[in-house]
């Protein structure tokens, strides 16, 4: 890999917006036909190899690992192969990047953003040699100054009890509590929330840190699937700097049915999956925009 530099990014907003990295993608994505499905149905997604100026390399859609390989090896040899003139972009990208509508560019530097881990919890009767059965995801979940703000009480004192605002426990439930262990899956819509609340109590007052106890509970139900789960969490909030130190919340529950991507099809009744929320880090690896973001709202 030290020959490359990787990156990776939303297939679909690549396929069909016009912006200039999606133009520059739409150039060569098509080539080298190894496409899923047909037509308009066909998707892009997969792993690609091409030069900064946009020549294609090569590319290939699978999981496994000997075949991206020699994928790689192929495009490393036709890029030694092109002359260094043709290799790379005539003009600075800076300007044109600083035209791309971005989500990531509405990253809450300010707020607060949990990294959010699903997994399926243990069951017997699984096959350990399927991949389904080990699998887990994550995503992100963002949250502004303002929203931030609207979690704390007005005053903090021992033993002061509140619930988290309601509009904010209900997004985060319905986007980023959804059954994508083994692939992608959209979110709940505000109808099909039946519960969901986070209880919370300062534990303990410390040098401007304060500790707080949070329980829950979440039932979510559309069509054939739905999850109900109940919470567990603590978080220490900082009044001198006005952010979270530690947020920790585990919700461990009961999942069931299943959509088009998310590979339940022959796993349809109720069995156990866990989630973890967990502050994020600040490296850039981890600044990327949840999958739901169209469903935020912000402005």
């Amino acid at each position: 890999m030290g020959e490359f530099i990787p990156c990776a990014d939303e297939v679909w907003r690549l396929h069909n917006l016009k912006e200039a990295d999606c133009l520059h993608f739409q150039k060569w994505c098509d080539e080298g036909g190894t496409l899923n499905g047909e037509g308009e149905r066909a998707t892009r997604q997969g792993t690609y190899c091409c030069t900064p100026s946009g020549v294609f390399l090569g590319s290939a859609n699978h999981r496994d690992p000997k075949r991206i390989a020699e994928m790689l090896r192929g495009a490393l040899k036709k890029w030694k192969e092109i002359k260094k003139e043709d290799r790379l972009l005539k003009d600075d990208p800076v300007k044109t990047w600083e035209q791309i509508n971005r989500n990531e560019k509405q990253y809450p530097t300010d707020g607060m953003v949990l990294r959010v881990n699903s997994r399926d919890m243990p069951r017997t009767g699984l096959d350990q040699n399927d991949w389904r059965t080990h699998a887990w995801n994550f995503d992100y979940a963002w949250f502004r100054k303002d929203e931030v703000a609207r979690m704390l009480p007005k005053v903090f004192e021992k033993k002061a009890k509140w619930q988290l605002p309601a509009d904010l426990v209900q997004r985060t439930c319905r986007l980023h509590l959804v059954d994508n262990v083994r692939g992608q899956t959209p979110g709940f819509a505000p109808e099909n929330v039946s519960e969901a609340e986070i209880n919370c109590e300062v534990t303990r007052l410390k040098k401007g840190v304060v500790t707080i106890q949070m329980t829950g509970k979440v039932k979510l139900e559309q069509g054939q699937r739905g999850l109900e789960a109940k919470m567990l969490g603590e978080a220490q909030y900082n009044t001198k700097t006005e952010k979270f130190d530690k947020f920790e919340l585990v919700v461990v529950g009961q999942r069931w049915g299943a959509t088009q991507f998310n590979r339940r099809e022959d796993d349809r009744e109720r069995s156990p999956i866990g989630y973890v929320l967990s502050l994020a880090s600040d490296h850039a690896t981890e600044k990327v925009a949840p999958t739901e973001f169209g469903s935020y709202g912000w402005r």
